[in-house]
Protein backbone atom coordinates (compact mmCIF):
# COMPACT_ATOMS: atom_id res chain seq x y z
CA UNK A 1 0.00 0.00 0.00
CA UNK A 2 1.01 3.34 -0.54
CA UNK A 3 0.70 6.71 1.14
CA UNK A 4 1.15 10.50 -0.41
CA UNK A 5 2.85 12.69 2.41
CA UNK A 6 4.28 16.14 2.57
CA UNK A 7 7.57 16.22 1.26
CA UNK A 8 8.33 20.46 2.26
CA UNK A 9 5.94 22.92 2.19
CA UNK A 10 6.97 27.02 1.76
CA UNK A 11 4.81 29.86 1.67
CA UNK A 12 5.19 33.66 -0.24
CA UNK A 13 3.61 36.95 1.98
CA UNK A 14 3.73 40.50 0.36
CA UNK A 15 6.50 42.62 1.33
CA UNK A 16 3.88 45.50 2.48
CA UNK A 17 3.13 43.90 5.99
CA UNK A 18 0.43 46.70 7.81
CA UNK A 19 0.36 47.15 11.45
CA UNK A 20 -2.25 46.77 13.69
CA UNK A 21 -1.88 51.03 14.62
CA UNK A 22 -1.83 51.12 10.27
CA UNK A 23 -4.88 49.44 9.97
CA UNK A 24 -6.30 51.44 13.48
CA UNK A 25 -5.75 55.06 11.00
CA UNK A 26 -7.09 53.34 8.05
CA UNK A 27 -10.28 52.25 9.69
CA UNK A 28 -10.59 55.48 11.63
CA UNK A 29 -10.99 57.70 8.76
CA UNK A 30 -14.17 56.03 7.65
CA UNK A 31 -15.55 56.14 11.19
CA UNK A 32 -15.02 52.31 12.25
CA UNK A 33 -13.46 50.63 15.22
CA UNK A 34 -11.19 47.91 14.85
CA UNK A 35 -9.48 46.98 17.98
CA UNK A 36 -11.90 44.87 19.79
CA UNK A 37 -12.49 43.03 16.29
CA UNK A 38 -8.48 42.09 15.95
CA UNK A 39 -8.42 41.19 19.51
CA UNK A 40 -10.90 38.33 19.28
CA UNK A 41 -10.32 37.62 15.70
CA UNK A 42 -6.19 37.28 16.10
CA UNK A 43 -5.12 40.09 14.26
CA UNK A 44 -1.67 42.36 14.64
CA UNK A 45 -0.11 42.34 11.11
CA UNK A 46 -1.77 42.66 7.79
CA UNK A 47 0.40 41.28 5.03
CA UNK A 48 -1.05 43.26 1.42
CA UNK A 49 -0.63 43.59 -2.58
CA UNK A 50 1.08 46.80 -3.14
CA UNK A 51 0.37 47.43 -6.73
CA UNK A 52 -1.84 44.70 -8.36
CA UNK A 53 -0.43 45.69 -11.91
CA UNK A 54 2.21 43.84 -10.57
CA UNK A 55 1.21 40.94 -7.73
CA UNK A 56 -1.84 38.60 -8.12
CA UNK A 57 -2.76 35.33 -7.09
CA UNK A 58 -0.37 33.80 -10.14
CA UNK A 59 3.02 35.98 -9.02
CA UNK A 60 2.12 35.06 -5.39
CA UNK A 61 1.80 31.37 -6.31
CA UNK A 62 5.10 30.93 -8.49
CA UNK A 63 7.13 33.08 -6.10
CA UNK A 64 5.72 30.05 -3.09
CA UNK A 65 6.67 27.32 -5.47
CA UNK A 66 10.04 29.20 -6.16
CA UNK A 67 10.90 28.84 -1.98
CA UNK A 68 9.37 25.41 -1.78
CA UNK A 69 11.62 24.06 -4.49
CA UNK A 70 14.70 26.36 -3.01
CA UNK A 71 13.67 24.64 0.70
CA UNK A 72 13.37 21.03 -0.84
CA UNK A 73 16.90 21.56 -3.73
CA UNK A 74 14.09 20.88 -6.35
CA UNK A 75 13.18 22.14 -9.20
CA UNK A 76 9.59 21.71 -11.84
CA UNK A 77 11.61 18.92 -13.73
CA UNK A 78 10.79 16.94 -10.87
CA UNK A 79 7.19 17.54 -10.36
CA UNK A 80 4.54 15.66 -12.15
CA UNK A 81 1.13 17.72 -11.45
CA UNK A 82 0.65 21.13 -10.19
CA UNK A 83 -2.90 21.61 -8.89
CA UNK A 84 -4.05 25.18 -8.12
CA UNK A 85 -6.63 26.62 -5.38
CA UNK A 86 -7.53 29.75 -5.09
CA UNK A 87 -11.30 31.60 -4.71
CA UNK A 88 -9.69 34.89 -6.13
CA UNK A 89 -8.25 33.61 -9.42
CA UNK A 90 -6.34 35.91 -11.61
CA UNK A 91 -7.77 33.97 -14.48
CA UNK A 92 -10.38 31.26 -15.69
CA UNK A 93 -9.11 31.02 -18.97
CA UNK A 94 -6.08 29.50 -19.22
CA UNK A 95 -6.31 27.65 -16.24
CA UNK A 96 -3.83 29.54 -13.26
CA UNK A 97 -2.02 26.10 -13.05
CA UNK A 98 -0.72 26.76 -16.44
CA UNK A 99 0.30 29.89 -15.91
CA UNK A 100 2.20 29.14 -12.66
CA UNK A 101 3.99 26.33 -14.79
CA UNK A 102 4.83 28.74 -17.52
CA UNK A 103 5.96 31.11 -15.45
CA UNK A 104 8.67 28.32 -13.45
CA UNK A 105 10.10 27.79 -16.69
CA UNK A 106 8.46 24.36 -17.82
CA UNK A 107 5.64 23.34 -19.36
CA UNK A 108 6.93 22.82 -22.80
CA UNK A 109 9.14 19.46 -22.12
CA UNK A 110 6.14 16.94 -21.22
CA UNK A 111 7.54 16.88 -17.65
CA UNK A 112 4.53 18.35 -16.02
CA UNK A 113 1.54 15.91 -16.74
CA UNK A 114 -1.61 17.14 -15.11
CA UNK A 115 -2.53 20.58 -14.16
CA UNK A 116 -5.53 21.85 -12.52
CA UNK A 117 -7.45 24.74 -10.98
CA UNK A 118 -9.40 23.95 -7.78
CA UNK A 119 -12.01 26.26 -5.51
CA UNK A 120 -14.06 25.34 -2.10
CA UNK A 121 -13.38 28.95 -0.56
CA UNK A 122 -11.15 28.56 3.01
CA UNK A 123 -11.60 25.23 2.74
CA UNK A 124 -9.91 24.51 -1.02
CA UNK A 125 -6.43 23.34 0.46
CA UNK A 126 -7.90 20.83 2.90
CA UNK A 127 -10.35 19.32 0.48
CA UNK A 128 -7.97 19.92 -2.50
CA UNK A 129 -5.19 18.05 -0.39
CA UNK A 130 -7.35 14.83 0.26
CA UNK A 131 -9.06 14.65 -3.56
CA UNK A 132 -5.01 14.99 -4.78
CA UNK A 133 -4.02 12.36 -2.40
CA UNK A 134 -6.59 10.32 -3.59
CA UNK A 135 -5.76 10.75 -7.37
CA UNK A 136 -2.17 10.48 -6.81
CA UNK A 137 -2.76 6.78 -5.51
CA UNK A 138 -4.55 5.40 -8.82
CA UNK A 139 -2.76 7.69 -11.35
CA UNK A 140 0.58 5.76 -10.84
CA UNK A 141 2.45 8.72 -12.94
CA UNK A 142 1.55 11.32 -10.38
CA UNK A 143 4.56 10.21 -7.95
CA UNK A 144 5.36 14.01 -6.87
CA UNK A 145 2.79 16.73 -7.09
CA UNK A 146 2.62 20.54 -6.06
CA UNK A 147 -0.47 21.82 -4.51
CA UNK A 148 -0.45 25.44 -4.53
CA UNK A 149 -3.03 28.11 -2.58
CA UNK A 150 -2.93 31.54 -3.13
CA UNK A 151 -5.63 34.22 -1.80
CA UNK A 152 -5.77 38.06 -3.44
CA UNK A 153 -7.96 39.39 -0.61
CA UNK A 154 -6.42 43.13 -2.35
CA UNK A 155 -8.69 42.27 -4.93
CA UNK A 156 -12.16 40.98 -3.71
CA UNK A 157 -12.46 43.66 -0.48
CA UNK A 158 -13.55 46.33 -0.33
CA UNK A 159 -11.15 48.76 1.73
CA UNK A 160 -13.72 50.43 3.70
CA UNK A 161 -15.05 47.52 5.54
CA UNK A 162 -13.42 46.07 8.50
CA UNK A 163 -14.58 42.93 8.27
CA UNK A 164 -13.07 42.21 4.81
CA UNK A 165 -10.48 44.23 4.36
CA UNK A 166 -9.70 44.23 8.16
CA UNK A 167 -9.29 40.01 8.45
CA UNK A 168 -8.30 39.17 4.93
CA UNK A 169 -4.83 39.58 3.81
CA UNK A 170 -2.85 38.17 0.75
CA UNK A 171 -0.88 35.63 0.45
CA UNK A 172 0.48 31.91 -0.96
CA UNK A 173 1.29 28.52 0.17
CA UNK A 174 3.16 25.66 -1.91
CA UNK A 175 2.96 21.66 -0.55
CA UNK A 176 4.87 19.76 -2.32
CA UNK A 177 3.08 15.86 -2.09
CA UNK A 178 5.16 12.74 -2.78
CA UNK A 179 3.67 9.40 -3.06
CA UNK A 180 5.84 6.60 -0.95
CA UNK A 181 5.53 2.92 -1.01
CA UNK A 182 4.72 3.03 2.80
CA UNK A 183 1.28 2.13 4.33
CA UNK A 184 -0.19 4.40 7.26
CA UNK A 185 1.17 7.76 6.54
CA UNK A 186 -0.14 10.95 4.83
CA UNK A 187 -4.06 11.27 5.24
CA UNK A 188 -5.45 8.75 6.68
CA UNK A 189 -8.96 9.63 6.68
CA UNK A 190 -11.59 12.81 6.19
CA UNK A 191 -14.64 14.15 6.51
CA UNK A 192 -17.16 17.15 5.08
CA UNK A 193 -20.39 18.61 6.04
CA UNK A 194 -22.28 21.02 3.70
CA UNK A 195 -24.87 23.61 4.36
CA UNK A 196 -26.61 25.89 1.60
CA UNK A 197 -28.71 28.11 3.86
CA UNK A 198 -28.01 31.77 3.29
CA UNK A 199 -25.13 30.67 0.53
CA UNK A 200 -25.80 33.90 -1.74
CA UNK A 201 -24.67 36.25 1.56
CA UNK A 202 -21.25 35.41 1.13
CA UNK A 203 -20.51 35.49 -2.79
CA UNK A 204 -17.66 37.11 -5.03
CA UNK A 205 -18.16 39.05 -7.21
CA UNK A 206 -21.88 40.38 -5.41
CA UNK A 207 -23.41 41.28 -8.77
CA UNK A 208 -22.26 37.45 -10.36
CA UNK A 209 -19.98 37.33 -13.09
CA UNK A 210 -22.65 37.53 -15.51
CA UNK A 211 -23.17 41.49 -14.33
CA UNK A 212 -19.70 42.44 -12.97
CA UNK A 213 -18.87 43.75 -16.23
CA UNK A 214 -21.87 46.02 -16.93
CA UNK A 215 -22.04 49.67 -16.84
CA UNK A 216 -24.92 49.74 -14.08
CA UNK A 217 -22.80 47.49 -11.60
CA UNK A 218 -20.94 49.85 -9.15
CA UNK A 219 -17.69 49.07 -7.48
CA UNK A 220 -19.79 47.23 -4.16
CA UNK A 221 -21.36 44.74 -6.16
CA UNK A 222 -18.51 43.79 -7.97
CA UNK A 223 -16.21 43.42 -4.39
CA UNK A 224 -16.93 40.99 -1.85
CA UNK A 225 -20.35 40.47 -0.25
CA UNK A 226 -20.59 39.38 3.29
CA UNK A 227 -23.65 39.68 5.33
CA UNK A 228 -23.67 36.62 7.30
CA UNK A 229 -23.41 37.93 10.50
CA UNK A 230 -21.65 36.78 13.93
CA UNK A 231 -20.23 33.22 13.56
CA UNK A 232 -19.97 31.68 17.38
CA UNK A 233 -22.36 29.06 15.45
CA UNK A 234 -19.61 27.25 13.78
CA UNK A 235 -17.63 25.52 16.64
CA UNK A 236 -20.54 23.60 17.43
CA UNK A 237 -21.07 22.46 13.27
CA UNK A 238 -17.28 21.52 13.73
CA UNK A 239 -18.31 19.04 16.73
CA UNK A 240 -20.35 17.47 14.41
CA UNK A 241 -17.81 16.02 12.31
CA UNK A 242 -14.31 16.04 14.39
CA UNK A 243 -15.61 13.45 17.33
CA UNK A 244 -16.95 11.24 14.72
CA UNK A 245 -13.79 11.30 12.50
CA UNK A 246 -11.83 10.27 15.56
CA UNK A 247 -13.75 7.88 16.52
CA UNK A 248 -14.17 5.82 13.50
CA UNK A 249 -10.52 5.64 13.56
CA UNK A 250 -10.36 4.03 17.22
CA UNK A 251 -8.90 7.52 18.09
CA UNK A 252 -10.22 10.16 20.95
CA UNK A 253 -8.71 13.95 21.41
CA UNK A 254 -5.88 12.62 23.46
CA UNK A 255 -4.60 10.07 20.77
CA UNK A 256 -4.14 13.36 18.33
CA UNK A 257 -1.14 15.49 18.84
CA UNK A 258 -2.07 18.44 16.86
CA UNK A 259 -5.00 20.37 16.03
CA UNK A 260 -4.58 23.40 12.90
CA UNK A 261 -8.08 25.01 13.23
CA UNK A 262 -9.76 27.33 10.68
CA UNK A 263 -7.25 30.42 10.83
CA UNK A 264 -9.94 32.88 10.50
CA UNK A 265 -11.22 33.39 14.49
CA UNK A 266 -8.98 33.14 17.22
CA UNK A 267 -11.68 33.18 19.24
CA UNK A 268 -13.58 29.90 17.38
CA UNK A 269 -10.71 27.90 17.93
CA UNK A 270 -10.30 29.02 21.74
CA UNK A 271 -13.84 27.41 21.15
CA UNK A 272 -13.71 24.47 19.76
CA UNK A 273 -10.72 23.85 21.61
CA UNK A 274 -13.00 23.91 24.99
CA UNK A 275 -15.92 21.79 23.07
CA UNK A 276 -12.97 19.20 22.11
CA UNK A 277 -11.62 18.98 25.57
CA UNK A 278 -8.82 19.79 24.41
CA UNK A 279 -5.38 21.69 25.58
CA UNK A 280 -4.95 24.92 23.85
CA UNK A 281 -0.79 23.71 23.40
CA UNK A 282 -1.90 21.52 20.79
CA UNK A 283 -3.58 24.23 19.07
CA UNK A 284 -1.93 26.01 16.35
CA UNK A 285 -3.11 29.83 15.37
CA UNK A 286 -0.51 31.84 13.23
CA UNK A 287 -2.80 34.44 11.67
CA UNK A 288 -1.89 36.99 14.34
CA UNK A 289 1.44 36.81 12.37
CA UNK A 290 0.85 36.18 8.82
CA UNK A 291 -2.75 37.43 8.71
CA UNK A 292 -5.49 35.10 6.81
CA UNK A 293 -4.76 34.21 3.41
CA UNK A 294 -7.84 32.38 3.27
CA UNK A 295 -7.72 28.45 2.07
CA UNK A 296 -3.64 29.44 1.88
CA UNK A 297 -3.42 29.79 5.70
CA UNK A 298 -3.63 26.23 6.83
CA UNK A 299 -0.56 25.33 5.23
CA UNK A 300 1.25 28.27 6.97
CA UNK A 301 -0.04 26.94 10.05
CA UNK A 302 1.41 23.24 8.94
CA UNK A 303 4.48 24.36 7.84
CA UNK A 304 5.24 26.02 11.39
CA UNK A 305 4.61 22.73 13.11
CA UNK A 306 7.29 21.31 10.89
CA UNK A 307 10.04 24.38 11.53
CA UNK A 308 9.19 24.44 15.40
CA UNK A 309 10.25 20.77 15.40
CA UNK A 310 6.44 19.69 17.01
CA UNK A 311 6.05 17.82 13.96
CA UNK A 312 7.69 14.94 13.56
CA UNK A 313 7.53 11.43 12.83
CA UNK A 314 4.54 9.66 13.78
CA UNK A 315 2.56 12.67 15.21
CA UNK A 316 -1.31 12.45 14.51
CA UNK A 317 -2.38 16.14 13.29
CA UNK A 318 -6.04 16.78 12.52
CA UNK A 319 -6.83 20.02 10.58
CA UNK A 320 -10.09 21.45 9.71
CA UNK A 321 -11.63 24.34 8.23
CA UNK A 322 -14.35 26.45 7.49
CA UNK A 323 -15.78 27.68 4.16
CA UNK A 324 -18.57 29.99 2.58
CA UNK A 325 -21.89 28.34 1.86
CA UNK A 326 -21.02 26.74 4.10
CA UNK A 327 -18.37 23.74 3.35
CA UNK A 328 -16.43 22.38 6.59
CA UNK A 329 -13.72 19.58 5.47
CA UNK A 330 -11.73 17.61 8.16
CA UNK A 331 -8.34 15.41 7.74
CA UNK A 332 -6.99 13.15 9.99
CA UNK A 333 -2.78 13.25 8.95
CA UNK A 334 -0.32 11.41 10.49
CA UNK A 335 3.08 12.26 9.79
Amino acid sequence: MSSVVIKEIAKYLPKVVKTRAEMRTHFAAVGASVDSLFDVGGRENHPYIEDYRHENTVTMATAACRNLFEKASWDLSRVDGLFFVSDSPEYTVPSNAVAVVHALGGGNDGSVKFVMDLNQNCTGLLSAFDMVSAYMKSRKDLKRCVLVSAFNSTHVSNPDDPVTYGFLTDGSSAVLMERIEEDGKGVIDSDTLIGTDGWELMSFPAAGYSRVFKEETDLKQRTLRWDVGPSGWIPEKYMEVLPGLLERNGLTEVDVDYFICSQFHEGLVHKTCELMGSSPEKWLFVSREYGYAGNASPAFAFEEGLNSGKFTAGKKVVWFSFGAGFTLSALLYQL
